[in-house]
């Protein structure tokens, strides 16, 4: 059964989603109710989207953090091993996918092994909006407990969620810490939607330079790429989709929202 958290006394409640201050009050409770913490990152960037404000507050509540690498199934493997080998120096990794049985279940185990000496033990799950933590949350459950979502923000309010006798998951809402401001590290990383997104092209540049050492989105759009310019490359793509205005101009701002949400969907792979 999902329950709503229990907010101690002396903690504020969340007092609407467009202040982000409540926010963090209410993922501070998470991190000191936890056991231990799991920082879901984008497999696909995982620098991008770790979050230091959060880590620095575990770390100074003296919590263990493990870090997951989500959406692993959109990365190659060897890339994806090359990357868990990196952050497991810092801490425990692991690369998972919400739709790769053998990898939420190793996490499974991990979780039990933790838990094992203690009577009741608490999960805390954390990252930013749309790194997937509630698909990950029902995938350990194995029910659909938690709101699952492309867009980002969609889980309001945290949630406790029963994995075993003994074991509770904390699902918290995606925190965008208060002091950093990049909006195209948040739009890469699908924390930001694109109609949020106030320079849409500048975003889709960066996705294209991603593409630099891959033939994947010359077969993706299904077009030959003559340059590496970003800007050239997207009237590529406006031209084999048909996205043109009067006069037969590519509309670079449908190109750039259609590469920023096939992206952060994961329809667009590296």
């Amino acid at each position: 059964m999902v329950q709503q958290f229990k907010f101690k006394a002396n903690r504020p409640r969340i007092v609407g989603n467009t202040n982000i201050t409540p926010y963090w009050k209410v993922l501070e409770n998470i991190i000191e109710e936890s056991d231990i913490i799991l920082e879901i990152l984008d497999a696909r960037m995982p620098e991008l989207s770790r979050n230091e404000e959060l880590e620095k507050l575990i770390k100074d509540k003296r919590k263990r953090v493990v870090f997951i690498l989500n959406k692993s199934d959109l990365v190659p493997k060897e890339l994806v091993k090359k990357r868990r080998i990196k952050l497991a120096k810092k801490t425990s990794c692991y690369a998972i996918s919400a739709k790769d049985k053998e990898t939420i279940s190793k996490l499974r185990q991990f979780i039990f092994a933790q838990a094992k000496e203690s009577e009741w033990y608490n999960v805390g799950v954390v990252g930013y909006p749309n790194t997937g933590k509630s698909s990950i949350i029902n995938s350990l459950v194995r029910k659909k407990k938690a709101p699952i979502s492309s867009r980002a923000g969609t889980t309001h309010g945290p949630q406790w969620v029963k994995l075993k006798e003994g074991i509770r998951i904390i699902d918290s809402p995606g925190i965008i810490p208060l002091k950093q401001t990049d909006e195209i590290r948040y739009a890469l990383i699908g924390s930001k939607n694109p109609e949020k997104i106030k320079d849409l092209e500048l975003v889709a540049h960066k996705i294209i330079e991603l593409f630099s050492e891959s033939e994947n989105l010359e077969k993706h759009y299904n077009i030959e790429l003559k340059s590496e310019d970003p800007e050239e490359i997207i009237q590529e793509i406006g031209r084999k989709k048909g996205f043109l205005k009067k006069g037969n101009q590519v509309d670079e701002t449908r190109v750039a929202i259609t590469l920023i949400r096939e992206w952060q969907s994961g329809k667009l792979r590296l």
